[in-house]
């Protein structure tokens, strides 16, 4: 029989042995834990690394059901198809009614040559259908309605079943573009074109038509009752369903686009015979105290030319022969433009030296600068050098960055700034070539061919990579006429192809010609805006030039037409003098060179 071991021996490997039993039992546990957590997780993931492990994973829903026709932009929700003869947790059709939304909208849109910006919902039927068969018969020019749809076949259930037209009418006038593109290359100014289409299609050449005053386009009015949209109901039929029924129809609901509308003016004088009426009036504000100022006040962006200086250097003229060049104005003026809304102006104009008898020289326009700073209203084309006169003002609207420029070709050979010396931003690289070429006339009576935009060009390719629009304001051509002068047609498709979106022209005291090209627009001239000329009516007829971006894109524009009244207060007009304006925007349009 063996010895046992003495007592000290056996306490010796006691607590080897606990500690082993310890050791199998916490194994085992972790070993449970492991198993339920893959019985209950059964995509098997692990925690990620860093993962608070005491946390509770969240369950992953399950994909909701659906049935009938998925609406466009469906795809992007995960959905899945209910199965035969179960409840689907969501039930799309296409219509309106309960539970239903826009998910995309739809523009009547007329060329520029109709001239009309506005019509009913029997009236927009009637139209299209053929009942109403020129556009005077909705206040617009004498021009035939020619209907052209890209998709005639989508939109008539819209015209049938949402704008009701008129009993007789039918679909047999409908013309056809192939594309968008093909529209908006056949939607000339002078065409009679009436279309529909996607908000997103809209461009420069196209103006978007309200419908009985609203106008989603311009964002005016409320969109939920417009008539030419694409609408599905989405609805619930399961508690799941339900849970997620408001972000199923918040995601197929189309965005509306944020809208920007800049407005310009034509020529800006509020001296001579207007700076007399304005006193006797005993208002400072009164050129623009009502509905043209209160419009203009509304713009995200008001942009003027002012075609003469604001000092208070000398004693302005009052009323005048009209022959008298000498253009200047009391500070006071500035009222008008401040109660406005007025943003920014050029002062690349030929009569910004200009201060009383005898001239100041740069002195005027750089106290014109320095007031109209004090009043919060930006310039641009004007400044203590040839930099300073070639910088943009840049404008922060909606989030959006609009950067404006402003150049002169009427009397920038006198009056341009240089490196050392105050003055205008000249159009021309250099006015030698027009000094040296007889006969001895002024540089913008020249060829075209003499006009070098380098510089000019340059300057609109840096703006562009820097802001989100770009806006060109430029005062060229010939005086009293409709027609744009060949530099101006030079320079104006120049800025554009160079990268601005929107080039505004002035200097005519007419209104001129307008041009899109490509996602871009062309003013050549607005006419007087604030002026006593008076030599003929159209002396006296101006637009305002209204342009809407959405975003950052150009996509409509319109022409606002007006009388100046007492020879110097912008009044909008209807009836025969509207048309009479636009008939003569769009007679000056037709005969542009292509």
């Amino acid at each position: 029989m063996a010895t046992p071991p003495p007592p000290r021996a056996r306490d010796r490997w006691l607590p080897a042995f606990v500690l082993s039993i310890i050791t199998l039992c916490g194994s085992v546990a972790a070993l449970a834990v492991v198993s339920l957590d893959a019985i209950s997780d059964g995509d098997g993931r692990q925690p990620a690394a860093g993962a608070d492990p005491t946390a509770t994973v969240e369950a992953i829903p399950r994909p909701l059901t659906f049935s009938g026709p998925l609406p466009p932009g469906g795809e992007r929700l995960g959905l899945s198809p209910a199965g035969p003869g179960a409840t689907p947790d969501i039930e799309f059709a296409r219509g309106d009614g309960p539970g239903s939304v826009a998910v995309r909208y739809f523009v009547p849109v007329a060329s520029l040559g109709a001239g009309v910006e506005s019509v009913t919902r029997e009236q927009l039927g009637a139209l299209i259908t053929g009942t109403i068969g020129d556009w005077s018969e909705v206040g617009g020019l004498e021009r035939a309605v020619e209907v052209r749809l890209v998709d005639p076949a989508a939109v008539r259930g819209y015209i049938e079943a949402l704008l009701r037209p008129s009993p007789g009418g039918s679909f047999t006038a409908l013309g056809q573009a192939e594309t968008y593109g093909a529209l908006r290359q056949a939607m000339t100014v002078d065409s009679g074109i009436l279309s529909v289409v996607p908000i997103e299609e809209l461009s420069p050449g196209m103006v978007a038509l309200a419908i009985d005053g609203v106008d989603i386009a311009r964002d005016r009015g409320d969109p939920a009752g417009w008539p030419l949209a694409e609408r599905w109901r989405a609805e619930a039929r399961t508690p799941a369903g339900e849970a997620r029924i408001g972000e199923i129809r918040d995601a197929i609901a189309a965005k509306l686009p944020e809208v920007t509308t800049v407005v310009a003016t034509g020529d800006i004088l509020m001296s001579r015979c207007a700076l007399a009426a304005i006193e006797a009036s005993g208002d400072w504000g009164a050129a623009l105290r009502g509905p043209v100022g209160e419009y203009l006040a509304t713009a995200g962006l008001a942009l003027g030319s002012l075609d003469g200086s604001i000092q208070d250097i000398a004693e302005p003229y009052r009323c005048i022969p009209m022959e008298f060049p000498n253009l200047t104005s009391p500070p006071e003026v500035i009222e008008a433009l401040t109660l406005a809304g007025i943003d920014g102006v050029t002062i690349a104009t030929n009569h910004i030296f200009d201060c009383a008898d005898g001239g100041c020289g740069a002195e005027a326009m750089l106290r014109t600068i320095e007031l109209l700073d004090e009043a919060g209203i930006r310039t641009v084309g004007g400044g203590a050098d040839l930099e300073e006169a070639l910088a943009p003002a840049i404008f922060e609207v909606n989030g959006l960055r609009f950067g404006v420029l402003g150049f002169d070709d009427i009397a920038a050979e006198h009056l341009q700034a240089t490196g050392a010396t105050p003055g205008t931003a000249p159009l021309d690289d250099s006015y030698e070539d027009e000094q040296e070429t007889p006969p001895a006339e002024p540089a913008f009576y020249k060829p075209a061919e003499l006009l070098g935009l380098t510089r000019f060009e340059e300057r609109i390719r840096k703006l562009k990579s820097e802001v989100d629009v770009v806006i060109v304001q430029v005062q060229s051509g010939y005086e009293d006429t409709h027609e744009p002068s060949p530099r101006s047609i030079k320079a104006l498709r120049a800025a554009v192809d160079a990268g601005a979106d929107l080039v505004v022209g002035n200097q005519a005291h007419w209104v001129q010609g307008v041009e899109p090209r490509g996602s871009a627009f062309i003013a050549y001239a607005l006419g007087n805006f604030i002026f006593d000329q008076d030599r003929t009516p159209e002396h006296t007829q101006g637009y305002l030039l209204e342009a809407t971006f959405h975003g950052a894109r150009l996509a409509t524009v319109r022409l606002v037409p007006y009388r100046i009244a007492d020879r110097y207060r912008p009044t909008f007009v209807e009836g025969e003098t509207r048309v009479k304006i636009l008939g003569d925007v769009v007679g000056a349009s037709t005969g542009l060179p292509e």
